[in-house]
């Protein structure tokens, strides 16, 4: 008896393998794109997925005029929450929110058939629901058609973000701890540390320092505050009902960072930084020494309003603040040296003179 053959569907060798995106491009309804259906698509672009599917780098694909998207699996990480009806979408669709950043490059490999290279470009991404702060190189690379012209592009990328964020934060931590070395004086690490935050308006947007008279916060010193300076409040009296009052007290009870949201509806517009848009948030960091009951001051930090205020990001602002405690530790210290050698120079003055009287 013969087993009668089954008729499976055969998968183009172009679309074997792929991982996920491999299995959902074989799934993908392409005939309601413009695209059609697979069986029908150019040799360019079929050679094109399989290098995709094939790579490990983070590789899209775009298609005909609308740049109909394709993806392969290290690419879900930059798509983000988009993934996966990214899928089949146009470019501009998918990208709406870098689409001002993008489509001159897109329409240069496009309408010119020429490659663009960016490196380490900035792009303000809503990769995962909120706008963020990331850091791409990538090239444009225009896809010949089987009958001539430009049919697609495709873009290799490189997500740089982490690199380019920790380098800016770590030439931020190096400085301030070269410029507060060997300071003499409080007011000396007070203008330092705000000269070396201005140097790094990406994480920095506008940043205060205030210290404590009895029950009040003093404004000592900032960063520009432009427009801003009136909205900030030179005294803030830590008894009252004012609203940075509570998150003050909170912070100084606790030892511990306090955040302070809703800035421009509560205070007003403040200074933007590197950014075009201002921050909402700021973060209270007391200036604190274990061992010391009393905090030297507290420093005020607008927040940059392309990330979230995650572990990583919290611990940079810590290490800040604890440099700057401990410059405030050690000048003190100086100080208290500075007051015992005076008192043992007075005795041995007075001995001097209590000896010279006696003879």
């Amino acid at each position: 008896m013969k087993l009668q053959s089954l008729d499976l569907p055969t998968i183009p060798e172009f679309l074997s393998g792929g991982g996920e995106m491999g299995q959902r491009i074989r799934e993908y309804d392409w005939s309601k794109t413009p695209l059609g259906p697979i069986h029908t698509w150019p040799q360019s672009l079929r050679t094109c997925i399989r290098i995709m599917l094939t790579s490990r780098q983070p590789i899209w694909i775009g298609w005909g005029r609308e740049l109909i998207k394709f993806y392969n699996d290290p690419y879900k990480a930059i798509v983000g929450g988009k993934h996966p009806w990214a899928l089949g979408s146009p470019a501009s669709v998918v990208w709406k929110d870098i689409w001002r950043d993008i489509e001159p490059m897109l329409r240069q490999v496009m309408e010119k058939d020429e490659g663009t290279y960016a490196e380490s470009q900035l792009l303000i991404m809503e990769r995962n629901g909120y706008p963020e702060e990331t850091y791409y190189t990538f090239s444009y690379t225009p896809i010949p058609g089987d009958e001539g012209g430009t049919a697609g592009m495709i873009c290799a990328n490189t997500d740089d973000t982490d690199r380019i964020i920790s380098e800016r934060q770590l030439r931020t931590l190096s400085q301030l701890g070269k410029n507060l070395t060997d300071c003499r004086s409080n007011q000396e690490i007070i203008k330092k540390t705000i000269t070396t935050l201005k140097q790094n308006p990406h994480d920095f947007p506008f940043a205060l320092i205030r210290t404590f008279s009895g029950r009040k916060a003093i404004l000592v010193h900032s960063t520009h505050t432009g427009s801003a300076f009136d909205a900030v409040p030179k005294v803030i009296d830590l008894d009252s009902d004012h609203q940075l009052a509570g998150v003050i007290n909170k912070s100084m009870e606790t030892r511990r960072p306090q955040v302070f949201e809703n800035l421009i509806t509560k205070v007003g517009s403040l200074p933007s930084g590197a950014w075009e848009v201002p921050p909402d948030k700021s973060i209270v960091l007391p200036i604190v020494q274990s061992g010391v009951k009393e905090p030297y001051g507290m420093l005020v930090v607008g927040l940059n309003p392309f990330r979230i205020l995650d572990e990583k990001y919290m611990s940079f602002f810590t290490l800040v603040a604890d440099q700057v405690a401990t410059s405030f530790a050690e000048v003190r210290a100086l100080e208290q040296e500075r007051k015992r050698a005076e008192a043992l120079a007075e005795i041995d003055r007075a001995k001097t003179t209590f000896f010279s009287n006696v003879s």
